[in-house]
Formats: structure tokens, sequence, C-alpha cells
């Protein structure tokens, strides 16, 4: 099945995973404030695709985010960590 464009449906666009793999790679900052803006907007790209996502239509996708959300929360947490330890 293909995925019609938003407007024509009337539902909100879902970012794939192959596309968000695309679109967030993991970054090798040097900086840990770089790296700190990149997963929070990461995050927020992440909440931002749940808004619009009903649990009985989209139930994979939502897992996906939901973990991708954790792992990214996750990684900040340690970068935090380790600032805080330099």
């Amino acid at each position: 099945m293909r995925q019609q464009h938003s407007i024509i449906t009337g539902r909100a666009s879902v970012i794939t995973e192959k596309e968000f793999r695309n679109e967030f790679t993991d970054i090798m900052a040097d900086s840990f404030e770089v790296m700190e803006c990149y997963y929070e907007a990461k995050i927020q790209v992440l909440e931002e695709s749940l808004t619009n996502l009903t649990l009985l239509d989209n139930a994979r996708e939502i897992a996906f985010l939901c973990k991708e959300i954790i792992r990214t929360k996750n990684a900040l947490r340690k970068i935090s960590n380790k600032k805080r330890l330099s």
C-alpha cells in the first residue's frame, strides 16, 4: 500500500523508520554543547511526531518513536554526566 499525501487523506504524515534513520544519524562531535543541542532537537522532533498518531491506526510507529525517545534521552543523560565530570 502506497502512502498518500497528508492533504489528500486528511491525516498527518508519519515519519518512517528509514526516513528517521536518514534524517538523524548519530553525530561525532567534540563539543558537549553541540551533542546536547542535537539530541534535544531529535527528542523534540520525535515528540512532535507522536502528537498526531492514534494507537489504533499507528501502534507500530508509536512503539518505534517511544523506543527512539528513550534511547535518545539515555544518550543525552550520558552526555550530561560526561559534561559534569569534565
